[in-house]
């Protein structure tokens, strides 16, 4: 369970608003404290890299970050009987440069993984795809054959960034929210909206190109 902020933009924009706004989720938003640890993976406009996890209390940390172009951030509240260490820690990325965090538990993932976590195994089900149309099947065959509170999550996948909202249980808590350009799991003020159950959103170069309900 967690809180997490993806953003997109035309160009390099500092994040220092957005960084504290999930501060603030964390330590006084819904099912506050969120205080297992947090990460951050962003690019800037040139293609240079900030990837870093925290197994601090992002509410007890400040960060000095630069200028950023796409990015996701994420901070942790550990599931009930999960372990809680730097290996579950989010975003997770892969071989190819795929970039993952989740929202939720999913309770009939396997946890034989490196990681030992249910939102890696569900990174591993669904990042593999050519276009729109099997990212969709991919998330279609893992709603109807999984059990979980919420299959949220955000993903950045060859500079576009990827936000779906899906949940079975607390909607307060697994609705998430979105601007022209920022995904959160909370309201940011004003010009955010609610994305509905079972939407898909895709940003690029800080603009929505993509949004639809697929399930």
């Amino acid at each position: 369970m967690c809180r997490m902020i993806g953003f997109s933009f035309s160009d390099n924009k500092y994040i220092d608003d957005l960084y504290n706004m999930l501060k603030d989720m964390a330590k006084n938003g819904i099912k506050k404290p969120h205080p297992h640890g947090f990460g951050i993976y962003a690019k800037n406009a040139e293609g240079e890299i900030l990837y870093h996890k925290f197994e601090e209390t992002i509410y007890n940390t400040n960060l000095q970050l630069p200028k950023l172009k796409i990015g996701i951030m994420h901070a942790r509240k550990a599931s009930p009987n999960s372990p809680i260490s730097f290996l579950q820690l989010h975003p997770f990325i892969d071989e190819k440069g795929n970039v993952f965090c989740h929202n939720g538990t999913i309770f009939t993932a396997d946890k034989n993984n490196l990681f030992k976590s249910d939102s890696y195994e569900y990174f591993q089900k669904i990042k593999n795809f050519k276009n729109n149309d099997e990212l969709i099947w991919n998330l279609k065959n893992f709603v109807l054959n999984n059990k979980f509170t919420g299959a949220n999550f955000l993903l950045i996948k060859e500079d576009k960034l990827y936000a779906f909202c899906y949940y079975n249980s607390e909607p307060e808590y697994y609705t998430m929210w979105y601007s022209e350009n920022v995904v959160s799991s909370e309201s940011l003020g004003y010009g955010f909206q609610k994305m509905n159950k079972g939407e898909l959103l895709i940003f690029e170069n800080g603009t929505l190109t993509f949004k639809e309900l697929v399930i």
